[in-house]
């Protein structure tokens, strides 16, 4: 009987109960989200006045830590609103939860549909499944390494486009509006934006996370953004990839790479070529 190795083992394991448990967290969350989201909310200022945290990000952050303590507790945690107060990501090879309890924190101070929670589910730093759920629109998106991409049960798969010129594209403007740094954003969207081979059109959603998913759906074709963090793109990384599109800079690096704090995604290799050659990321530090 051919013996089977024990990485072979571990690369095969679905991580079928941790997932079954990130869906309950989710929909629980959910309970918290909907109502405050209708409601009147305080508002709290963290790196800069674009960049806001509420009440709700915390409470639904401490509800899925302790979640995860109770099932889990050797597993690692990282979350967006416990590194804010500390400053330190440690991402270990241990598994590991990481969570953005709200993605999209102003859409959802305004009202505006395109925001949600976050859970993603890393061993040896990988990303074994992603969990993410828009209680606005009641979408949930959900990935399992080697096990594909769903959107409400329905499989995803990306639109496959090659070409800039009929591709619509994703990008933020993001926290940071220094003169430099507003500067490079601008000329990036000229860069695809320009004739003669100008992009089908340029949307800005507010949310790393969904706007991930959108490429993964086929709503949109390619996205880049500098400055997002590890919960931003974990979980959505791995909707992507299990739904045929490429993260070509940087997740494909070797060392840490969701903590880059940059990326480029397309529903292509050929398209996301195009983006890395016309695409000037603004250099932030890594998490």
């Amino acid at each position: 009987r051919p013996t089977i190795s024990v990485s072979h083992r571990v690369a095969m394991f679905t991580y079928e109960e941790e997932y079954s448990h990130a869906l309950l967290f989710v929909k629980e969350a959910a309970c918290l989200f909907t109502p405050a989201y209708y409601s009147h909310k305080n508002i709290e200022t963290k790196e800069s006045s674009s960049d806001l945290v509420t009440e709700t990000d915390k409470a639904i952050e401490e509800l899925i830590s302790r979640r995860v303590k109770e099932k889990y507790p050797n597993h690692g945690f990282i979350g967006e609103e416990t590194v804010s107060d500390d400053g330190k990501v440690v991402f270990e090879d241990r598994p590991t939860w990481i969570v953005d309890p709200i993605d999209g924190t102003m859409n959802f101070v305004h009202c505006y549909p395109h925001t949600c929670i976050v859970i993603g589910f890393t061993v040896n730093k990988i990303v074994q499944f992603g969990v993410i759920y828009n209680p606005v629109l009641d979408q949930l998106f959900t990935g399992r390494l080697g096990y594909g991409a769903q959107m409400n049960g329905f499989p995803l798969q990306v639109t496959g486009e090659t070409k800039l010129n009929k591709a619509l594209l994703l990008c933020e403007m993001g926290g940071r509006r220094d003169d430099q740094t507003m500067s490079i954003k601008t000329q990036n969207i000229a860069a695809v934006c320009a004739e003669p081979d100008a992009c089908h059109g340029l949307r800005m959603q507010g949310s790393a996370a969904l706007n991930i998913c959108a490429v993964a759906c086929g709503a949109a074709d390619g996205y880049w953004e500098s400055g997002m963090h590890i919960w931003d793109i974990a979980a959505a990384s791995v909707i992507l990839t299990e739904a045929g599109g490429v993260a070509l800079s940087p997740i494909v690096e070797r060392s840490c790479p969701l903590l880059k704090r940059r990326i480029i995604v397309a529903s292509s290799v050929e398209l996301g070529t195009v983006l890395q050659s016309k695409i000037q990321h603004v250099q932030f530090p890594s998490d």
